[in-house]
């Protein structure tokens, strides 16, 4: 693993080179890897993906999310931290199998105060109760997933999925060139998800040759068809 902590605010325009060439955010810092670890046992290789926005439009499954989830409330605004939140994450952090950091806080600033990074919030209310949240940085010409939790209790609506599909939705309707929600991993569906955007819009990023190839020629492609994860 290669990383690289940020001592200042990122550029937009920056932040888009970097993710063009394989590197994504951490906490405060950004990092490139070519193997996962999800425990002392486990390890996997990571394949870094985005997704083309060219042609890209919503799937039918988007499009079924959207009207299951039609009496919530999906609000964008500027990075947003607080005790609601938090309180979220906590219930979120109670309900899964795998480790993540103990707090929001932690996962995105560490023990940095400021964000340096140009982030962006969603929040998804059913009336006065805090669901779901994601957080996303904006480039200048591409959008990167960060973080997403929800409400364990909402599991059968998918609001993980939801609000992954809608932060790739909006990056279309700004007119960007690319999402960048991640990895997916080899042998493992876990990250298996981000393909729900179109595994046809999909791209994976080739470390050796420097560029960036269709999903459909990776082996990961070859090897397994994607998995239809209720996240």
């Amino acid at each position: 693993m290669y990383y690289i902590p940020l001592q200042q605010p990122l550029d937009p325009a920056f932040m888009d080179g970097l993710l063009e060439l394989g590197w994504y955010r951490m906490s405060q810092s950004v990092f490139t890897t070519q193997y996962i670890h999800l425990s002392e046992t486990e390890v996997y290789e990571a394949l870094w993906a985005r997704v083309d926005m060219k042609n890209w439009e919503p799937t039918k499954k988007h499009q079924q999310l959207l009207r299951k989830s039609s009496g919530f409330q999906l609000t964008v605004q500027p990075f947003l931290l607080n005790d609601e939140i938090e309180y979220l994450y906590r219930r979120y952090r109670q309900s899964i199998n795998f480790d993540v950091s103990n707090t929001a806080r932690a996962y995105l600033l560490d023990q940095q105060e400021a964000n340096f990074f140009p982030t962006k919030t969603w929040t998804l209310y059913n009336g006065a109760e805090l669901i779901g949240v994601s957080y996303f940085d904006e480039g200048a010409v591409s959008n990167a997933g960060i973080l997403t939790f929800f409400h364990p209790d909402y599991k059968k609506y998918s609001p993980g999925l939801l609000l992954y599909l809608e932060t790739v939705r909006l990056t279309k309707l700004q007119g960007k060139e690319y999402f960048y929600p991640g990895y997916i991993a080899l042998q493992n569906p876990k990250f298996d998800y981000k393909l729900q955007a179109g595994s046809q819009h999909v791209e994976i990023w080739d470390p050796i040759a420097m560029k960036w190839h269709s999903y459909g020629s990776s082996r990961h492609a070859k090897a397994s068809t994607p998995n239809e994860m209720s996240w």
